[in-house]
């Protein structure tokens, strides 16, 4: 009795408070940083997790458990000692629901935990709580460059409008004059920071059920990527076992992403479909309402 006893003690929660002593329980979603944060070696806003101030650290230092964590890692911590993740206080259910199977692929619950809460957070504060953002001047001039470029023979024409006046231009060769004249001015564009600059929309985009799941279970599915323990058990050209695939499948319905249970199935079809289906699909421009930028691709 008295084991049974301590087992449910030690389910009933993690810790109630993350020190930066216990910094390695964020050793899963550093993974995840690793793959997503673009030019993560030459963060400036790096945390000594011992002082708890800003550092610049070597990159051989970065994923670290002594020195070395991102602002991600830090807003994160901050965010679960004061209780505003969400599922945070299901700990128990995850450790009874999800536990032998996270045995069966060699992960530890915890830092799997800390990643499966900040997918979850980071989620919802991208796609339905986060910030549309217009492109860029110098993503718009690519975007007018490429249609340029890659119009070959069809018809194209270009409009601009002020107030009420507008203008068109029609003519192949003038589009093409001008796109040359964008390529020549772009070879100085590093040195013009207006270009680069984003503006926030008036409006935020939301984004439906369906794809907040996929992109959901991409940022756990390239987490596997990353084990390679994992990987090398995988059958011959699969892409995830259904170890890999139930667990993600089970976390979709356990988060409340989703409540058909059809989620629970062994096999997983579900979550097979929706990968496929929305493989291509285009994201909102949105950045995180509480995160720094952070790419799923």
């Amino acid at each position: 009795m008295d084991f049974f006893c301590n087992f449910e003690a030690k389910l009933s929660h993690m810790l109630e408070k993350i020190t930066w002593k216990d910094a390695n329980l964020f050793d899963y979603i550093s993974e995840i940083e690793y793959l997503y944060v673009p030019e993560i070696d030459d963060y400036q806003y790096l945390i000594n997790i011992n002082k708890g101030t800003r550092s610049e650290a070597p990159a051989d230092k970065i994923g670290t458990p002594a020195f070395g964590y991102s602002e991600i890692v830090a807003i994160f911590k901050s965010r679960y000692n004061e209780g505003k993740l969400p599922k945070q206080n299901q700990y128990k259910e995850y450790r009874l629901w999800m536990g032998s199977r996270l045995r069966e692929l060699n992960l530890d619950p915890d830092k799997f935990w800390c990643l499966f809460l900040f997918a979850i957070d980071y989620c919802r504060s991208l796609l339905t709580r986060g910030i549309t953002m217009k492109a860029t001047p110098m993503e718009q001039l690519q975007a007018l460059l490429a249609m340029i470029d890659n119009a070959q023979d069809n018809p194209m024409s270009l409009q601009l409008k002020i107030q009420k006046k507008k203008t068109t231009i029609e003519s192949p060769i003038a589009l093409q004059f001008l796109a040359e004249a964008i390529k020549k001015q772009l070879e100085h564009a590093d040195t013009i920071a207006e270009l680069h600059t984003r503006e926030a929309k008036d409006e935020m985009e939301n984004t439906a059920e369906s794809p907040l799941i996929v992109y959901f279970a991409k940022i756990l599915l390239d987490f596997f990527n990353t084990q390679e323990h994992i990987k090398s058990k995988r059958k011959k050209g699969a892409n995830h076992s259904l170890k890999e695939m139930e667990i993600v499948s089970r976390l979709v319905y356990f988060a409340e992403l989703s409540y058909n249970k059809s989620w629970t199935d062994i096999e997983n079809e579900t979550l097979k479909g929706f990968l496929n289906r929305y493989k291509d699909y285009e994201y909102p421009n949105n950045v995180s309402s509480i995160y720094p930028e952070f790419t799923v691709y």
